[in-house]
């Protein structure tokens, strides 16, 4: 298996991003069309190796096609958790965090580092051994389609367990972890 060689087309790749983005809302086939600005019938021809892999569902009524991203598959899942943290980095957000907060570290976590967020569900960031900063992050929320939630703490002592093993099982960004 060459794993430098893409198994999906590009159009393939844009519609499991949108799909990412709005997990847990249907979208007909015309919906993704006008937004990827593309025809309905290529969206219709790219649906077909998404759905063999069980990575999105169809619900079919008489008239219109609704499609939505599957969070039942594991693999998908897997694959909205990389998705999530290369938007994370296409967004600007991290950069913007790094150069704000020299100094701290920056963990991702909760639903949204596990990629089992919704279109609801917000993005939970922790920043240790920096004082609370104002961020202007309205910019990066409207990009990411997802609220963003920026938790500041002087020092991991002062986390209780339970957060502080929840914000472990995250995905570190900026900084180190010593425990």
């Amino acid at each position: 298996m060459d794993v430098y060689k893409q198994k999906w087309t590009v159009l393939e790749h844009e519609i499991f991003s949108l799909l990412c983005l709005k997990t847990g809302e249907k979208l007909s086939q015309r919906e993704i069309a006008n937004i990827l600005k593309v025809s309905p019938t290529a969206v219709a021809n790219s649906l077909k190796r998404l759905t063999g892999s069980n990575f999105v569902k169809i619900e079919k009524t008489k008239t219109i096609n609704f499609i939505s991203f599957n969070r039942n598959e594991q693999k998908a899942v897997e694959l909205k958790r990389v998705e999530n943290l290369k938007n994370i980095y296409i967004s600007g957000l991290l950069d913007y965090l790094f150069n704000t907060l020299l100094g701290g570290t920056i963990i991702l976590f909760g639903s949204y580092a596990r990629g089992e967020d919704t279109n609801s569900s917000d993005i939970d960031i922790v920043v240790i051994e920096r004082r609370d900063k104002m961020l202007e992050l309205e910019k990066y929320e409207k990009i990411l389609n997802r609220k963003i939630n920026v938790n500041f703490y002087n020092s991991w002592s002062e986390i209780h367990r339970h957060l502080k093993n929840n914000i472990l099982t995250g995905i570190l960004l900026c900084g180190s972890v010593e425990l």
